[in-house]
């Protein structure tokens, strides 16, 4: 098999590949036995007919096509790898010359992967940036464990307030009829936690321990229950009793309760080393990042649309199953953003050009740089990823299948390591921001009725 390239501009190359006569032949004579299998041919037994009887029961264009349909394919793919072409979307063909006792020649146009051009990428200079964790820091955590532990105990009051958990028994009407998932026994509700639908929680401030209150709601229009949505329901709500949170106090004995440490001044340590300690990750997680956004930015390369839509595509049906698994729709989300159909979409769009980029641009690196994975290293992180456990031989099976996916992600781990290691890198300890931004509470957003 002989074969040409030619480079055309715009990321496109046409490939003309020649087949040998003796391969064209052997193809004609295997078309002409799978049809002649097909195909009825009175006095001849079922794949027995002559390769001239067949083309003229079902024509020359068709016992040809057969045999393009497997010498094809074959042929466009050796090219493809004795001239190191990637291509990003199906060829299209145009057959040149095909006669039985001559060669196959035929033409590919193919689109390309586009050439890089790197920037400087050695020697870039970059700050590591370590958020210090402070006394403050340690005692949130500290909190959050306190309310791990804490327990519900009865209150000594007898009406209910912002804050309290209220031990109730409800039950729902709609028309004065009660309706499905619409009453409970003994349910415990705390108060402006937001569980309930709008406006049943704020109802029961004031109420006393043994009072029967009529509450009044309104289903929300996008209820999650389509046969309540928008409707208007009372509900017949009586309190059985009040409830608080016991807190453990912060001392050596919780400390013993909570951890392997015996005095709370150990526990303190250890909660500062752990939080010290992912501070660390996530700063060196950004200096990598920040790194890989320089050498990008300083790079250059024209990068087709169809790349750039595949991954806008892939993006978008990757946020629709978060949305799915959030109990969220698009338009929903969009309000919750506050952005616009548009905004989205350009959002969208922005940020796959920017992971197509980065992804050509480190595959560049890559290849410019002669980095190499070899098969014990491969083999080694394999070992890692697999670990122990009953289902230790089901994950390498898994993983084995992804070797090659694999291999290109451990390439491109050893890309940002010489990037780290050819890199003028200071470090800071900066304070963590006291507006950082908080993710949106689904839950909250969607708040349900029935007890759990």
């Amino acid at each position: 098999m002989k074969s040409t390239v030619e480079k055309l501009g715009n990321n496109q190359v046409v490939m003309e590949v020649e087949v040998s006569p003796e391969q064209v032949e052997a193809a004609l004579e295997k078309a002409s036995r799978r049809l002649a299998q097909q195909v009825k041919v009175p006095g001849f037994r079922p794949g027995r007919a002559p390769r001239a009887v067949i083309e003229m029961r079902v024509g020359r264009e068709v016992l040809y096509q057969e045999a393009l349909d497997e010498l094809i394919p074959e042929a466009y793919r050796r090219a493809l790898q004795e001239n190191d072409i990637e291509p990003i979307d199906s060829p299209e063909l145009d057959i040149l010359d095909m006669e039985a006792g001559k060669p196959l020649r035929f033409k590919a146009t193919v689109e390309v992967k586009p050439e890089v051009t790197l920037g400087e990428y050695k020697g870039l200079e970059v700050t590591k940036r370590i958020t210090r964790v402070t006394n403050a820091d340690v005692d949130e955590v500290l909190e959050n464990m306190r309310e791990r532990f804490a327990e519900l105990v009865s209150a000594e009051k007898d009406t209910v307030e912002q804050g309290d958990f209220a031990v109730i028994d409800f039950t729902g009407y709609i028309d004065d009829q009660p309706f499905p998932g619409g009453a409970a026994q003994g349910y415990t509700l705390e108060i402006g936690r937001g569980a309930f639908i709008p406006g049943f929680e704020e109802q029961l401030v004031g109420a006393k321990v043994g009072e029967v209150r009529q509450v009044v709601v309104t289903f929300p229009e996008d209820y999650r229950v389509e046969q309540l949505a928008g409707k208007e329901a009372r509900f017949e709500v009586k309190v059985q009793e009040i409830k608080q949170k016991r807190y453990p106090a912060l001392n050596d004995d919780f400390a013993k309760d909570v951890s392997d440490f015996n005095t709370l001044l150990e526990l303190r340590a250890d909660i500062r080393r752990r939080l010290e300690e992912a501070e660390e990750r996530e700063a060196e997680r950004r200096l990598e990042q920040d790194l890989v956004d320089a050498v990008v930015d300083r790079a250059a390369c024209d990068i087709p649309e169809k790349m750039i839509q595949r991954q806008v595509d892939y993006k978008l049906q990757m946020f629709q199953r978060d949305l799915y698994f959030a109990g969220l729709d698009k338009e929903r989300y969009l309000e919750i953003t506050g952005i616009t159909e548009a905004e989205f979409e350009a959002q969208l769009r922005t940020a796959a050009e920017r992971d197509v980029k980065t992804s050509l641009v480190m595959e560049a690196l890559v290849e410019a740089e002669g980095i190499v994975v070899t098969e014990e290293e491969l083999d080694r992180h394999i070992d890692e990823l697999v670990g122990e456990g009953p289902d230790a031989a089901a994950r390498r099976k898994r993983l084995e299948a992804q070797r090659e996916s694999l291999r290109e992600n451990l390439a491109l781990r050893k890309a940002v390591d010489f990037l780290k290691v050819n890199a003028k890198i200071s470090e800071v300890m900066v304070d963590k921001p006291q507006d950082e931004e908080q993710g949106t509470d689904v839950e909250a957003d969607t708040p349900t009725l029935e007890a759990d």
